[in-house]
């Protein structure tokens, strides 16, 4: 999972490494909410999940650790969750929500023993958001109870809200550093489209050579002045496999 900026160490720990004992840990010694940590006593209804979900991505990730109760003090409680969800469902009720880019995961996590005598018995669920500076800001695709189509949702201290003017433009200078292009880029379909007429071009050169001997000889004495065609339509060709195969990640 990735997780760009410095939080306290142990959420960073149990980011890196969910099991069982970090999460122990970092219920045990937790320092309450924050913008990169949400603590809830049961699972919210889906478009207050996509909130959160599209806040965390905006602004450098975090989770949300589901079966734990935060008090009118600022302690927390952890109280376990009645039900567990499955993924699936959980996906199917964010989709509507939700650009396809975000990174996200559930884990389920069972204390049947715990050195914390109060996990003992209980069951959680954790959900983390990565984030990925080349693609934000993500925007909400769908209206909702609580949420609203295509706006831009940041975590501030410990609160979900809209971003604010200076919020886009951190978000924005955080993608122009990552030095990723936002130009449009050629389907794979048209990629492969000219390709094929590239090699049509090469296939018709060399049944019928377009050029005389004369200027074949001329060719040979500027030098790098003249580049044969069929060197040209060639060398196009290797430079477009090359963007297919970026287009690819391959």
């Amino acid at each position: 999972m990735s997780l760009s900026k410095k939080q306290h160490e142990g959420f960073a720990q149990f980011f890196e490494k969910p099991t069982r004992e970090a999460l122990r840990s970092l219920i045990k010694d937790n320092i309450g909410e924050t913008n990169y940590l949400d603590f809830k006593e049961e699972w919210v209804p889906f478009p207050k999940l996509a909130k959160h979900i599209l806040a965390f991505s905006n602004t450098e990730g975090g989770a949300i650790i589901v079966g734990v109760k935060e008090n009118d003090d600022g302690t927390t409680e952890p109280i376990g969750v009645q039900e567990l969800l499955d993924k699936e469902k959980i996906s199917k009720g964010l989709a509507k929500y939700l650009p396809t880019e975000i990174i996200w995961e559930v884990y389920k996590f069972a204390y049947e023993e715990s050195e914390y005598p109060k996990l003992k018995g209980k069951k959680f669920q954790v959900l983390l958001v990565e984030h990925d500076p080349q693609l934000i800001p993500f925007l909400c695709l769908k209206a909702g109870d609580g949420i609203k189509e295509n706006v831009v949702y940041v975590r501030r201290g410990t609160s979900t809200t809209e971003a604010t003017h200076d919020d886009l433009q951190r978000i924005v200078n955080e993608r122009i550093e990552t030095g990723y292009s936002s130009k449009h880029v050629i389907e794979l379909s048209e990629h492969l489209q000219q390709l094929k007429e590239l090699y049509r071009q090469k296939e018709s050169r060399e049944s019928s050579s377009p050029f005389s001997s004369a200027a074949r000889l001329m060719a040979m004495v500027e030098g790098d002045k003249f580049k044969d065609y069929h060197d040209f339509i060639s060398d196009l060709i290797q430079k477009k496999k090359q963007k297919i195969f970026e287009v690819l990640a391959l």
